[in-house]
């Protein structure tokens, strides 16, 4: 009966979805958020059906409500992501802009050392996630706010301002470096996609923006000696590939990331000023932002190998989920 009530509804969710302003009370809020902590940390404990109709009704802003008060500490969390970073992403959402997610603290994990061997992630490791695919991403470490003068006064600078921070201003201050990177998508939903659920943008958002893991490789070197700056202004015009068992999926480059990867930042650290949470944005320091995709979403299997190639970058990362 929940079910069917809430696909009776679900027009008038939609007109609602996008509302800056909260939906839901904060108890219920707080309900949702435990729910999909649980699910995501033990798959023992998947959401509960009798959730769908609440979380039906999730704005965006609820969305990004709920997983703040899943996870409300730095020491909870090991970094952001953001997501549907180009037109074509924006459109799978029905969204105008980017979405963000936070990830919590155990979910980023390193390559392997020997650029040339598999990864193999247990099913274990995934937790209470579905896999769905992955993803090819440049990925940026950002400094601590305590590590240094230098660092202390761009975090306080940016935590403050009262205008939009601009890519190429202090924004540079706060990054210690760039990765490449694989994303593992994962979900948390599949009970409610196997039971016929409609699960909308506000939904998908809460249950972590779509993130399982996240493979982190070295420190990035494209082999001209250049300074962080310089590695940086060369993240739109690299090319990066996936491929699954060997096969190319796709082909892209960091273009594909609003138009260039340190935009994607750009748009992380305005967001969350414009939400006012600039306590959000100070727990990122030292932390990992995941930009977006420069591949897109490409689905492989358990037991299949799916690698990301970016260019410069010697050898490849390669996953492979196992039991």
């Amino acid at each position: 009966m929940a079910i069917a009530v809430a696909r009776a509804t679900i027009k008038n969710v939609h007109r609602r979805l996008f509302s800056s302003e909260a939906n839901l009370s904060p108890s219920t809020l707080a309900t949702i958020a435990a729910a999909l902590k649980d699910a995501r940390t033990d798959k023992s404990k998947p959401l509960p059906l009798d959730l769908v109709p609440d979380m039906q009704k999730m704005t965006i802003n609820d969305a990004y409500r709920a997983q703040k008060l899943a996870y409300p500490s730095s020491d909870t969390i090991a970094g952001a992501k953001c997501g549907a970073t180009n037109e074509k992403g924006m459109s799978a959402f029905g969204i105008k802009e980017p979405f963000r997610g936070l990830i919590p603290s155990g979910c980023i994990i390193s390559a392997s050392a020997n650029p040339e061997a598999v990864l193999k992630i247990t099913k274990a490791q995934l937790k209470g996630s579905v896999l769905r695919g992955g993803e090819a991403e440049w990925c940026f470490l950002l400094r601590d706010n305590c590590k240094d003068d230098n660092s202390k006064m761009a975090w306080k600078e940016i935590c403050s301002a009262e205008s939009e921070v601009t890519e190429d201003t202090i924004l540079r201050e706060i990054i210690a470096d760039v990765f490449p990177a694989v994303e593992i998508c994962g979900s948390r939903m599949t009970g409610f996609v196997e039971a016929g659920v409609e699960l909308t943008t506000g939904m998908k958002i809460a249950d972590g923006a779509g993130n399982g893991l996240v493979v982190v490789a070295d420190a990035y070197n494209i082999g001209d000696n250049l300074d962080l700056n310089g590695k940086i202004s060369k993240l739109a015009e690299l090319t990066v590939t996936s491929k699954v068992e060997g096969s190319v999926r796709t082909v892209g480059s960091g273009a594909e990331v609003y138009s260039h990867p340190l935009k994607s930042l750009t748009w992380l650290v305005n967001h969350l000023l414009k939400c006012g949470e600039s306590e959000t944005l100070s727990m990122l320091a030292g932390k990992y932002i995941m930009t977006g995709t420069c591949t897109g979403l490409d689905g492989f299997k358990e037991g299949e190998i799916f690698e990301a190639v970016f260019e410069s970058y010697p050898g490849s990362i390669k996953i492979q989920v196992v039991p």
